[in-house]
């Protein structure tokens, strides 16, 4: 096995998510990796996640985008949506372009950042839909 874990290749994405497990969970998951290989292995990691916290995020929709050289993770729930990126100006143009497209976006300050958010930058707002485009003229 030792030979095997050192052959072992964790795509970018799967240690993103890597990290994020439990000590427990990390052991169960290499030693998956002899058997279902190493994306089986952490999809099985993530229905196991989901399974207990189905409940939790039933209304959530997450969205981690590559946007040219960055990335960017949007969460949306209720009335609320968060971005969390390596880069201030893309969260900012995406700001402008949910405002031009009309809705309104206020800073929520009591949103904290969670260990889930892995990037630098994050900002929080409570959205309120128009259902209009909003002119800049």
């Amino acid at each position: 096995m030792s030979n095997e874990l050192d052959q072992l290749e964790i795509f970018e994405d799967d240690f993103d998510l890597f990290v994020l497990l439990e000590d427990s969970n990390k052991i169960e998951y290499l030693f998956d990796t002899e058997k279902l290989g190493p994306r089986g292995a952490m999809l099985k990691q993530i229905a196991k996640y989901q399974k207990i916290h189905q409940d939790q995020f039933q209304a959530t929709h997450v969205e981690d985008i590559i946007v040219g050289e960055h990335r960017i993770c949007i969460a949306k729930y209720d009335d609320v949506i968060t971005f969390n990126s390596d880069s201030l100006s893309l969260i900012n143009q995406l700001i402008h372009k949910i405002w031009s497209d009309g809705a309104i976006l206020l800073k929520d300050q009591y949103i904290p950042k969670t260990n889930l958010d892995n990037y630098k930058y994050f900002k929080a707002f409570q959205v309120i839909k128009i259902n209009m485009p909003i002119c800049e003229n």
